[in-house]
């Protein structure tokens, strides 16, 4: 695969121009053949590579539902990927095993890129576009916040008139379920869900918004991330206090 280019500059509806790293530039001319010449190859480890290629490629396209934010819609319910953060892992262990340098990782990523997934792409530098770590935290950024929004759709539900309490409850229920996710999630892992929801809750606002910054996604994360709220106040309280006795 050729290596990515510099920065170029795209051209968008209407004339104006845009930005774009050179690894999103040569995915969008190659997004269906994946930049690697399917003609003239040879049946050595460069053979294998495309075979490799070939299975992340179809792999990549059956879970496109899953990046660009449509959940596990269309896909059977026995399917082993209906995350983001499970997609990224698997694809790391595909990349590791064709043995793509790191810097090659966002590359070979792209072709799976839609919807908000891609927006998240798109909206990072140029050379953060070819840092794969970047991407995928950005990626990652934007599925905690589609979970948040999901949650404080249910949470703030209400309605003014009762006209079909049929219908409010049928809503309630798919709201509940966006969120929540059953076909994907255990019981044991919607519990821990609710939890550390109603421990986020229970905190005051200040040590709330320090704790939901950084995105806790167990309660045991949570109660560590308190903890060290909690030490570094009391470390600052004793700088303070043995500067005041000297």
């Amino acid at each position: 695969m050729d290596e990515p280019r510099a920065a170029e500059t795209d051209r968008e509806p209407g004339g104006t121009e845009k930005n774009t790293s050179g690894v999103y530039r040569q995915h969008k001319t190659e997004r269906l053949g994946w930049g690697a010449p399917q003609h003239g190859r040879r049946e050595t480890r460069h053979g294998m590579q495309g075979r490799w290629e070939a299975q992340l490629q179809q792999f990549l396209k059956s879970l496109q539902p899953i990046l660009a934010g449509q959940g596990s819609s269309g896909m059977s319910e026995a399917s082993p990927w209906e995350d983001t953060k499970e997609f990224l892992a698997s694809f790391e262990q595909v990349a590791k095993a064709c043995r793509w340098p790191r810097d090659q990782w966002a590359t070979h990523l792209l072709p799976a890129l839609s919807g908000e997934a891609e927006e998240a792409f798109r909206g990072l530098e140029a050379r953060e576009q070819e840092n794969y770590e970047k991407v995928k935290a950005a990626i990652l950024r934007v599925e905690a916040l589609r979970t948040e929004r999901q949650r404080q759709h249910f949470r703030q539900f209400c309605c003014q008139v009762v006209e079909d309490p049929r219908r409010i409850h049928s809503q309630l229920r798919e709201l509940c379920r966006q969120w929540l996710k059953p076909e994907r999630r255990t019981k044991e892992q919607i519990l821990e869900l609710l939890i550390l929801e109603q421990f986020l809750a229970s905190l005051p606002p200040e040590l709330r918004s320090w704790i939901q910054a950084r995105r806790p996604e167990s309660c045991s994360q949570a109660v560590a991330l308190v903890e060290d709220f909690l030490m570094s106040q009391q470390e600052a309280k004793t700088r303070i206090s043995q500067v005041g006795f000297t």
